[in-house]
């Protein structure tokens, strides 16, 4: 159960117009609905519980940052999930809390725009069912690991982060935030560049690409390969194969990494047609007494050059997915006089069987407003 609310009406005033019992009226004090005047039964104690239906999530699969590493005093890109139900359909519009434990004492914390920093946000899945941690840094000096647990009503999946010194940098030098459609290639090979200890690594030293969605429908090296090495030339770039995108939709990420140093990449596959996947729910769409908005990202190509790939494939890695979810009914209940006060201590029994409630009690009663409790 998301964004649960208690409001409460004043005078005449309706606790809110998305109650489901408010109507308007010519004459308010005899109208007996929410807008009711002071001697009406839909005036003051008028009491209405709202709360939005959460979506059935079965499972959560990491997409981004798994065993990601990084070193002291640096960060971790975003960690990411994908909410999918039972038929392993996105789910979209699932509140994801994302808590970091650190048992080592590396001093992690999620970096917010705009925002306090903390060990703990919640974020909402996009269209595609995915949702993502801010930046995390790292601001201790000590070497270790910590966890970012990320869980949902009926599912939970955990990441491990490792901080250790390294002499090796990576960091993306093309291929980054580009689109392709099911199916068909990325247009461009995903390019990383390795520096060891302030020069051009070596020519010959081996960086792992590894796509992070385990999913079978996920994007693979020629079509195949989950995991790729190849060797840095002169220069100390590797370039990895062709990637080829999966029949699954939405943004997934690609790691390369060289020792305990990675650096990430984004892409994302999109319907074949050429239009935009429906989110769930869009084919029969519902009233909802809480509307929201689903944020729908995009990435637009990033031309870069990139050099012919080479290398051998090899190796695998694995996400936790688990939990279950109950799928709760809509519905109403409504009770005026005495009595509803008893019924109102009843309600919390009977939360997770209605989408909505409203209460009525004595009007003498007074009450205190309170929003977004």
């Amino acid at each position: 159960m998301d964004d649960a609310r208690l409001v409460v009406g004043s005078g005449s005033k309706a606790p809110e117009k998305t109650d489901p019992f408010w109507a308007s009226s010519d004459n308010p004090i005899d109208s007996g609905v929410a807008e009711g005047g002071v001697n009406a039964p839909g005036g003051p104690g008028r009491i209405v519980l709202q709360w939005r239906q959460s979506p059935a999530v079965d499972r959560l699969v990491q997409v981004s940052g798994t065993d990601a590493t990084t070193q002291p005093g640096a960060g971790v890109k975003p960690l990411a999930v994908v909410a999918r139900d039972k038929d392993g359909k996105p789910v979209a519009d699932a509140s994801v809390t994302f808590t970091i434990d650190d048992p080592d004492g590396v001093k992690p914390y999620f970096y917010i725009t705009g925002g306090p920093d903390g060990d703990e946000t919640v974020v909402a899945t996009d269209a595609q069912g995915r949702a993502q941690t801010p930046f995390i840094e790292v601001s201790g000096s000590k070497e270790g690991r910590f966890t970012v647990r990320a869980k949902t009503l009926g599912a939970e999946t955990v990441f491990t982060a490792r901080v250790k010194e390294s002499p090796y940098t990576v960091s993306v030098g093309g291929g980054n935030d580009q689109k392709a459609e099911q199916g068909e290639d990325f247009t461009e090979a995903l390019l990383a560049r390795v520096v060891k200890s302030g020069k051009a690594a070596p020519a010959g030293t081996e960086v792992e690409f590894r796509v992070e969605d385990t999913a079978e429908d996920a994007p693979r090296f020629e079509g195949e390969d989950r995991v790729v090495r190849v060797k840095t030339d002169d220069s100390g770039k590797a370039t990895a194969p062709a990637l080829t995108a999966g029949e699954g939709t939405g943004t997934g990420t690609v790691a390369a990494s060289v020792g305990d140093a990675m650096t990430q990449f984004a892409v994302e596959v999109v319907p074949g047609d050429g239009s935009e996947e429906p989110g769930p729910g869009d084919e029969s769409p519902s009233p909802s007494a809480s509307p929201t908005t689903d944020p729908s990202p995009s990435a637009e190509p990033s031309p870069s050059t990139s050099t012919d790939p080479s290398g051998t494939t090899g190796g695998d890695g694995s996400s936790t997915t688990g939990g279950t979810s109950t799928d709760l009914d809509g519905g109403s209940l409504a009770s005026t006089g005495a009595g509803g006060i008893g019924l109102l201590l009843a309600a919390a029994a009977g939360l997770a069987a209605v989408g909505f409630a409203a209460f009525r009690v004595a009007p003498r009663l007074k009450l205190r407003s309170r929003d977004n409790a």
